[in-house]
């Protein structure tokens, strides 16, 4: 059986990972570059991707 190779008694800080209410409530999402980032994701994503037909 393999050992955890971790350390227990890591301190969490629980600030760092806090999200507060009045953070999510009062943030306006600007949809216009939302939607570009996500396209611009697809697209590198679609540019570097290896395609099927040049590996055989």
């Amino acid at each position: 059986m393999e050992t955890p190779n971790h350390n227990p008694y890591t301190i969490f800080d629980e600030d760092l990972y806090t999200i507060n209410w009045s953070d999510i409530e009062n943030t306006e999402i600007d949809y216009d570059n939302y939607l570009d980032e996500i396209e611009n994701f697809f697209r590198e994503d679609f540019e570097n991707d290896i395609i099927e037909e040049d590996i055989f």
